[in-house]
């Protein structure tokens, strides 16, 4: 019986910043990118479930995490520019998973670099029109918290406390400035949007619109899940993931060794 995948942690020079990546598993990759304050350590479920049949990566974008804190914290634009040089070590179009804030800076690479993009799942993606000013995001960000299972809550506290507020806010800033919206409708590989049906940070209209603007766009709403659908529906979420994935399995190269 083979033993289950496991992540190992791998350092990857970027554009002068030292990131820290967890790899996992063997075959087509597939890259993670988390949220907003957060690691890359709440991604571990979906991408050790991905990892049975996949080379899964999963980045610390500059300022979270373990990898580098630049003095001026990188915004939806300055991060998708350092997961373009990560992702442009495949030497070919990669898929990308991301939650939340992740979602804003997959859509920013796959906008200004389509060539290095692949398919696009995204979880609920932020940041929606509803709740965009700092009060009402601020707002919706605990009452999803309560909805979250308890047992990500010390990855949540430990995270955002790494980043610190200046980082926090700074990035939220960038957040809220931005338009998935209007990059949408730019982006010509197939787009998968996942909505957690408890999701108190973004509604069911947003993202089935952010769906329809998506020239090859699907919405699935992911039943008993908040925000972070991707651990408490972790199964579920890779089931979609892979199905939507498959189509393009004949890409078979590693980003990290």
């Amino acid at each position: 019986m083979t033993a289950p995948p496991l992540f190992q942690s791998r350092r990857a020079d970027v554009l002068g910043l030292r990131l820290h990546v967890r790899v996992a598993g063997s075959g087509p990759p597939v890259v993670l990118v988390h949220g907003l304050g957060v690691s890359g350590t709440y991604f571990e479920p979906l991408g050790l479930l991905l990892a049975r049949t996949r080379r899964v990566v999963v980045p610390d974008l500059p300022g979270w995490g373990r990898s580098d804190r630049p003095s001026r914290p990188l915004g939806v634009e300055g991060a998708a520019e350092v997961l373009g040089g990560l992702a442009r070590r495949v030497g070919r179009p990669v898929p990308l998973v991301a939650n939340s804030y992740g979602a804003q800076v997959v859509l920013a690479l796959a906008d200004a670099e389509p060539g290095l993009v692949d398919r696009l799942v995204l979880i609920g993606p932020t940041v929606d029109p509803v709740y965009r000013g700092w009060a009402r995001h601020a707002w919706r960000l605990a009452a999803d918290s309560l909805r979250e299972p308890p047992s990500l809550w010390p990855t949540l506290a430990r995270d955002y406390a790494s980043m610190g507020p200046r980082r926090v806010l700074a990035t939220a800033g960038s957040a809220l400035r931005d338009r998935p919206e209007s990059r949408l409708p730019r982006v010509g590989t197939p787009v998968l949007v996942l909505r957690g049906a408890r999701d108190a940070i973004t509604t069911d209209a947003w993202c089935r619109r952010l769906a329809a603007l998506a020239p090859h766009g699907g919405f699935v709403q992911v039943d008993g899940a908040a925000h972070a659908a991707h651990v408490s529906r972790a199964a579920v979420v890779a089931a979609l993931a892979e199905e939507f994935l498959a189509e393009r399995d004949d890409r078979v190269d590693e980003l990290v060794g």
